[in-house]
Parts: structure tokens; C-alpha cells; sequence
């Protein structure tokens, strides 16, 4: 995706998150990289009926992925190579039990891996 496409997407953020974020801290100056595949931003995108929020949360990417209905396996890989740079390893965490957060019921969040934290999981040839 180019930048003036992501750009057609961006929303204001919903009040009730900005107002968490800037008390969280966070920048919400939206962060751009881009690579060969397209450009990603921070920020908070309307894409093909799902609510998108992207920030950096102690360095690393957070997506959240909010819609009508539980998203599938194929909608969220292509909500993170559609919205996530391509270099970085991403993941959907489940935390223990009593430390799980389900705030809404079709929310899905993809956390992007500390740089190294997979190396450890991929085979040496």
C-alpha cells in the first residue's frame, strides 16, 4: 500500500482511546517505515469494514484488528502484511489465564516479537 492510499484509510482516533493512549503516554504522532512492499503508519484505519489500530508500545508494533464477527486465519495474515512491515516476526499472545483482557469479543491483537526473540525457535542449515 502506498502512503496516500494508507493515508485515505486513517480515522481520528475514537475519543475514549485517545484519551487511555495519552494517559498510557504514548506518541500518537503517527510513526511511518517503509520497505518493498509498501508503507505502514501508526494510527487508527477504517480498511474493508474492520477498525485498525496500530501504535508502539516499548518499541515494538501492537496491532488491534476490531469487527462484526471473529476474525479467520486468512483475514488476519492479511490484516498484518496489509498494515505490519514485512521484516518483523508478529504474534497473537495468550497470556495465563488470569491475566487474560477481552475487552470486546471480536478484537484481535498481533504483537510484533522482540528483534531476536525467534531466533531461538529457527533451525540453522
Amino acid at each position: 500500500m502506498t502512503r496516500q492510499e494508507l493515508e485515505r484509510l486513517r480515522q481520528p482516533w475514537p475519543p475514549v482511546m485517545e484519551m487511555a493512549m495519552r494517559a498510557g503516554g504514548c506518541d500518537l504522532e503517527p510513526t511511518y517505515i517503509e520497505d518493498e512492499y509498501g508503507c505502514y503508519s501508526t494510527g487508527f484505519f477504517r480498511w474493508k469494514g474492520k477498525h485498525i489500530a496500530i501504535t508502539i508500545d516499548a518499541g515494538l508494533w501492537h496491532l488491534s484488528a476490531s469487527c462484526n464477527h471473529t476474525l479467520g486465519y486468512y483475514e488476519l495474515k492479511e490484516i498484518r502484511y496489509t498494515f505490519l512491515p514485512n521484516a518483523m516476526f508478529v504474534a497473537q499472545v495468550f497470556p495465563p489465564r488470569e491475566d487474560f483482557v477481552n475487552v470486546h469479543e471480536n478484537c484481535f491483537h498481533l504483537w510484533q516479537l522482540a528483534p531476536g526473540g525467534y531466533a531461538e525457535y529457527q533451525k540453522e542449515d
